[in-house]
Order: C-alpha cells, then structure tokens, then sequence
C-alpha cells in the first residue's frame, strides 16, 4: 500500500483525486505502475542473493540455494524460486513420493507393457524419444502390446496447449498425463512426480499391463516404483545413460556437489530396487553392477536401427550439393549433437593440419547444440572456410547427410560419461556402410567389435586423428572394407528386431517369478 501511495504522489495534483474514484481507466494504470514498481524495488533488494542462490544451484550446492533465498521469501517470486528448488532436492532424496494403499487389480493382460518415459514423439524429436519409439514398434511388431505413457504435464506445461490425452503413433497407444484445469498445478518437481505416480496408477488399473518399463532418469524411476509398490506389477528401468555425469560433465565445479552424489544415489538405489535393469551396453552394465546390482538381472539393448537401414539408399549426391561439396572431395564429419564433450574441435583441427599437409578433407557437422556458435569461431580462427555447419535437419534429412560423409567421425573427450555411454548416430553411419574413427573410450570401442569396423585414436589429439583420417582419405578400398564390416556387426548384434527379442525374453522371465 505504501509503495502505491508513493507512486500515486508521483502524478500531476490534478489527477490524484479523479484516481480511485471515477477515472477506473488511470487507477488500473497506477494499479499496474506500483506493481511494477514494487517489484523493481524488490529486484534491487534481492539481486545479489538471487544471483548467489542461481549459481549455488548451478553448480549443484542444492542446499545452499535455498538457504540462501529464505530471507527473502516475503517476495513471491523468490518464495517460488525456492519451492522449486525444494522440489529439486526433494525429488533425489530419499521417498520422495509417500506410500498409499495397494490397489485391487485385475487379472494382467499377457504381453503388455507400460513404458513410462519423460517425452515423447511428435512434440520431442531427440534420440531418447526416437530410442523409444523403435523400441514399441519392433515390440509391436514382434507380438507384444506396448503402450508409452509420459511425464505428468508434458508436454502441455512446455506450452503445447491444443495436446490431447490419447494417441495413436503407428499403431502405439501413447497416454499423456494432462492438467484438468481443476485443483493447484503443482509447479515443481516432485509434486508433478506425485501426481504422476498417482495418475499412472490409475492408468496401470485400466490397462493391466504385465510390466511397467521406466526410462531414465530418476524420476520415472521413482514414479514407477511407486507404482509397482501399489499394484504389484513389476518394474524394468532401462537406464539409456547416467544423467548426473552427463550434467556433471558441463563444469567440473558440479562433481562431487549436494546434486551430484544425491542423484547418483537415487539412480543406484532405483537400479537395486527394480526387478530387472536393461541398458544400452557392458560398460554400462559395469558401471550398474558397481552400484550393487547382480550382472545377472542387467539385460543388454544396445542402440540399434531399424532392418531396412541396413539395405537402405539415401541421396547423399544431393545433400553434398546443396552445400557446394563436389563429388571428388573426401568429407569427414558426423550428425550429431553440438555439445562439447562430443569432441568436434578436435576434429576441426585436424582437418586444418591435413591441409596444412597438402591432403585437405571437407568438414560436415550437422546438428545444433550450446557448442555450435564456438564451433563457428574456431573454423573462422582455423580459416576452414570450407567447412560444413548446416545446424539441424529432420530424420529422412540427417539420414541423407550421414550418406553424404565419407568416413564417420566421433572424436569424444575423455569424460567418465563419454567412457560410460554408447552414442546412436556411429552405429547408424555404420549400418549404411560408412568407415568410422572414433576416440579410444571403453563405450566406443564396443561399438566395432572386432571385425575391422572402425579406427580408434586417441581423445583429444588432432594429430592422431588427422593421421588415421589421412590413412583413409586415400585408400577407398580399405574404406569399403571397413564399412562392409560395421554393416556386419550392425546387422549381427543392433536391429531392432533383435533388441525386441532381448525384451520379450526379458518380460517372460519376470512373468516366470
């Protein structure tokens, strides 16, 4: 009240009696002037801590943030800020969804699944949401009767508000957890978790599936946990990547903070508390034994491609002429995300000594991602103005541009989560017939097996890398013969027809119990 007697002081005498009696127009002026001017006031008191409170979080001091924001409460904006970072640490910590009565269920539906999974298609187009939907087709396909649900208030709450709660995606049920407009909207984390658990224990009534099968990371981990412990319908956690290395792996402050260690804890205590763990590769099984789960309840699905891909013909003629490539150059590069543990320096570098030798190649990066603009930098600061930066491109278009690239390059730093986690996109230049050079990290070298698929250099050295790409660049024999070899090891080990038996097997074991 007194900052808007204050901002009324501020007006011509004239007008300060006409406000608040009939001139409704100028008092919902003034209404909207003190408020403004109150929270300018506000911002000004509360900058510093506000700052101090964003980088604690930043950097995983949980804790510390809202320590930090508790004086200042009396603002709405900061006492939300707060209960969002609550919601945060209380998500990793220890039960963060309370118990409730068992559910009376019927008889479960034989071959049934229920993948619960934080996004999905059409309204996410990214690996995790691709993996996923591979997966329910070849399932599908193989008899099983899968059905995804998503994330409570996704993706209405990322502001896709015309979403309806049902789809059909090639013939996949996908269910989406929905604000109803009646009741508060829980604005943070772990109050969307328990409505979530809630939602999809009714949904788990209705449809009866045989399995729930939860995707990382914890928090439909820890939905579907509630779940099975209110049902009683067992609970698979595919663990597609541990999360808290890829985060941890932006700024070496976060290792070893409050969020680092109480996020890696939850992820190994939902790993032990499944009743099987699937993941992408036996690094990662190593990594998940560690965290005290028996090797024999870990199943492997890799990444993997569709059948056809391994037959498939993409116009990679064209792509390169869209970007001005002619058709004799050698073109080195990936299709990837642009983010900096990926390595891509190291690979502009390279291409900058090979033409420093005289044996130039072309560069063609295509995606999008926080590195790109560095990236951008650097070819201007290495003057490799012919290199390729396009940004991001569609599925059918990506595909095309992995046709174009010669030899597939993946030249990862040397991060634990790089050593760790299997990346897609060299297992699908590999199907197409594509030579691939990857950084010499255990995840990596798993990909090409041992029939001559690939080469392996050291991470983070352009001079390695610029000589194992000089050793191909001008023998397409040995090209050909690398490719034909990672077709193999695609075709014998990463369909997805194949991943979708490992699943089946894996459901009728469970059933077994």
């Amino acid at each position: 009240m007194r900052v808007a007697q204050a901002a009324a002081e501020t007006l011509p005498p004239r007008i300060r009696p006409v406000v608040g009696r009939v001139a409704w127009p100028a008092a919902r002026r003034l209404k909207y002037a003190s408020r403004n001017l109150s929270r300018k006031l506000g911002m000004r008191m509360v900058r510093k801590p506000w700052r101090e409170a964003r980088m604690h979080f930043y950097q995983g001091r949980m804790s510390e943030a809202i320590a930090a924001l508790e004086p200042y409460t009396k603002f709405p904006f900061i006492k939300r800020l707060q209960a969002n970072y609550a919601g945060e640490l209380a998500a990793i910590s220890p039960d963060p969804i309370p118990p409730q009565p068992k559910v009376i269920m019927g008889e479960r539906v034989p071959g049934r699944i229920l993948h619960c999974v934080t996004n999905a298609l059409p309204y996410t187009q990214a690996g995790y949401t691709v993996r996923t939907h591979r997966i329910v087709t070849a399932q599908k396909a193989l008899g099983l009767d899968p059905h995804v649900v998503t994330s409570w208030g996704w993706p209405m709450l990322q502001g896709h508000t015309d979403v309806e709660p049902y789809a059909e995606i090639d013939g996949i049920p996908y269910h989406r957890l929905l604000p109803t407009g009646t009741g508060e909207l829980p604005h943070e984390l772990r109050g969307r978790m328990i409505r979530g658990a809630a939602e999809v224990t009714e949904l788990v009534r209705k449809l009866r599936p045989q399995v729930l099968h939860a995707a990382t990371d914890h928090r439909n981990g820890s939905v579907a946990l509630a779940v099975r412990e209110r049902t009683g319908t067992p609970f698979v956690y595919e663990v597609r990547g541990f999360l808290e290395e890829t985060w941890a792996s932006r700024d070496p402050a976060r290792i070893g903070s409050e969020r680092h260690i109480l996020q890696r804890e939850r992820e190994a205590f939902l790993m032990r508390s499944a009743d099987a763990v699937v993941t992408l590769a036996e690094t990662m099984a190593a990594e998940i034994v560690e965290r005290g789960v028996p090797r024999e309840r870990i199943y492997l699905a890799p990444n993997a491609v569709n059948d056809e891909l391994l037959t498939a013909e993409y116009d990679g003629q064209a792509f390169r002429a869209s970007y001005g490539i002619e058709p004799g150059e050698i073109v080195v590069g990936s299709v990837s995300s642009i983010v900096a543990y990926e390595g891509f320096a190291t690979l502009l570098r390279a291409a900058a000594l090979l033409r420093d030798r005289g044996t130039p190649v072309r560069v063609l990066l295509v995606g999008d991602g926080t590195e790109r603009e560095a990236l951008l930098e650097l070819v201007k600061e290495l003057k490799l103005d012919d290199a390729v930066l396009p940004g991001r491109v569609g599925p059918e278009e990506a595909l095309q541009a992995q046709s174009a690239i010669d030899i597939f390059v993946c030249p990862r730093e040397d991060l634990r989560v790089c050593r760790l986690v299997t990346p897609l996109k060299p297992v699908e230049a590999m199907a197409l017939g594509k030579p691939v050079v990857l950084s010499d990290l255990p995840a990596l070298a798993e990909l090409v097996g041992t029939g001559g698929a690939g080469l392996l250099v050291p991470p983070g050295d352009p001079e390695a890398l610029a000589d194992a790409l000089a050793e191909l660049r001008d023998d397409p024999k040995r090209r050909a013969e690398m490719g034909e070899a990672g077709r193999a090891e695609v075709a014998a080990k990463r369909t997805w027809s194949r991943v979708a038996e490992t699943y089946r097997d894996l459901y009728r074991s469970l059933d077994c119990r």
